[in-house]
């Protein structure tokens, strides 16, 4: 769980958040100090970075990518490369993801080895990947030193877009994955739905996952929000809020964040 220890907000994002995995019982969360600007050149990798979003929702009013959005794309990144130099598959966890349905998550984690991609929220708060597909990442920004100019969950569909078609060309690379799974059959790709309703697609045809058209699900995992404060992280003022209002009816809202003090407590 991706968290910055000397943020507050963020700790207490967690807090309420981990609270919810309890009831997991195939998954462990960890928590993982992240990059912040400040430390972003502490990072063991360097990423070709951008200098403005190509977001679609900026293709109108140009937006500098700003340090702070780079430090949240760092600190996945790491975990990306993570997968791809030792095989593991972590899932990597936002400060707010938040559990609402446990029984559902584990089944769902049950399937995580078949998957190239696997994310069970409503954006980037619960994924991980195939080993296979975080070394074809890896290449793609590392050693060809494509440029990263989105958000990771765009860029992580483009990724996936072109390791797609790189399985389409390259069909015994599939079936080496499903020969050491031992498996004839498998399901690429689980994601979330356009419908801003917390639905996810599972299966391999990448449209049809997008549009719900197959593995319709609900998806057990969301973020978790607390209206009265400000994000821990700045975007464009009038685009580049995380909390538009479809996104908005998907989150978990709540009604405090902060633990209270005892009365009896002192300062």
């Amino acid at each position: 769980m991706i968290c910055d220890y000397n943020n507050p907000t963020s700790v207490a994002y967690s807090k309420i958040a981990l609270d919810t995995w309890k009831d997991v019982k195939n998954v462990e969360v960890e928590r993982f100090q992240c990059y912040t600007p400040d430390t972003l050149d502490t990072a063991p990798f360097n990423i070709n970075w951008g200098k403005y979003s190509s977001a679609g929702k900026y293709q109108k009013n140009r937006h500098e990518i700003t340090p702070t959005e780079r430090a949240c794309l760092t600190s996945m990144f790491h975990w990306w490369k993570h997968i791809a130099d030792t095989d593991e598959r972590v899932i990597i966890l936002e400060h707010d993801a938040y559990v609402r349905n446990p029984k559902k998550l584990m089944q769902l984690v049950d399937l995580i080895d078949q998957t190239d991609l696997w994310c069970a929220g409503i954006a980037m708060e619960c994924v991980t990947m195939h080993p296979q597909f975080a070394k074809f990442c890896m290449k793609k920004w590392l050693r060809v030193k494509e440029q990263i100019d989105a958000g990771p969950m765009a860029e992580l569909w483009t990724a996936m877009e072109e390791y797609t078609t790189y399985l389409k060309n390259n069909p015994k690379k599939d079936l080496e994955i499903k020969e050491s799974l031992g498996v004839k059959k498998r399901r690429r790709l689980l994601w979330p739905t356009l419908y801003s309703n917390n639905t996810l697609g599972f299966g391999n045809n990448l449209n049809a996952v997008l549009k719900g058209r197959i593995g319709f699900q609900n998806a057990p995992v969301t973020q978790c929000y607390y209206p009265k404060i400000d994000s821990t992280i700045k975007h464009h003022k009038k685009l580049g809020t995380v909390y538009q209002s479809g996104t908005f009816r998907q989150m978990e809202i709540l009604e405090s964040l902060y633990e209270r003090k005892s009365k009896t407590s002192s300062s």
